[in-house]
């Protein structure tokens, strides 16, 4: 076999080297293939041959990996409720950290440039658009939920208990992460609407009321 040097130097285009791709890697980006499809098209315009255009492969290649289009739905869906929880647990984790500075740190990551912006904003709404309609999706976002919420809430006591004032930390922990939802809704409607500085400072407000 003839040498990529031996070849440039008989005038012969030399081979190009193909590495093949783990099957996780391959997953990995199927799923990746079919966040930026529902980001683009929504949940009902991602058709199995969109999914396969974004991520340059054959529909051999997606049956090969999934055996349905609602398992790689639900693997992507579970994809991104696995990157939401990375992303915030080290504010969540920082035993170190005055609650109240982690309350703040968990608002501005929330509305932080890696995740307040249009594309990650879309996935969500496409999912949100059908999950009432899937028990496989509803069962991970109320996972995700029960996470969140619990997560708030214990930064609302933690907060309670420094300033020795009572507060209903559940329903707190429940009307902040509504809103939130909603600013991320109606930001990914209309980015015009208001700023990322906007959100934060309606978010704190919210949060500081609930010691008012």
């Amino acid at each position: 076999m003839n040498s990529p040097e031996a070849n440039r130097k008989a005038g012969r285009p030399a081979r190009e080297r193909h590495h093949r791709e783990s099957p996780d890697v391959r997953r990995k980006s199927l799923i990746q293939a079919t966040m930026r499809s529902i980001a683009k098209y929504g949940y009902a315009g991602t058709t199995i041959g969109k999914i396969c255009a974004e991520a340059q492969v054959s529909r051999g290649l997606i049956n090969h990996h999934f055996d349905t289009k609602e398992e790689l739905i639900r693997q992507s869906y579970k994809e991104l409720c696995d990157e939401w929880v990375f992303q915030t647990r080290d504010v969540l984790l920082d035993t170190m950290r005055d609650p109240e500075d982690k309350m703040r740190a968990m608002i501005r990551l929330s509305f932080g440039p890696t995740l307040f912006k249009q594309e990650y904003l879309g996935i969500w709404v496409g999912f949100w658009s059908v999950i009432g309609k899937s028990a496989t999706l509803k069962k991970l976002n109320r996972e995700l939920y029960r996470q969140d919420r619990e997560a708030y809430q214990k930064i609302f006591e933690q907060i309670s208990a420094k300033r020795g004032k009572p507060v209903d930390a559940r329903r707190a922990s429940i009307a902040l992460i509504a809103l939130m939802d909603g600013l991320w809704l109606q930001w990914c409607l209309d980015p015009k609407g208001f700023t990322a500085e906007d959100a934060i400072a309606v978010c704190q407000d919210l949060a500081a009321r609930a010691f008012a």
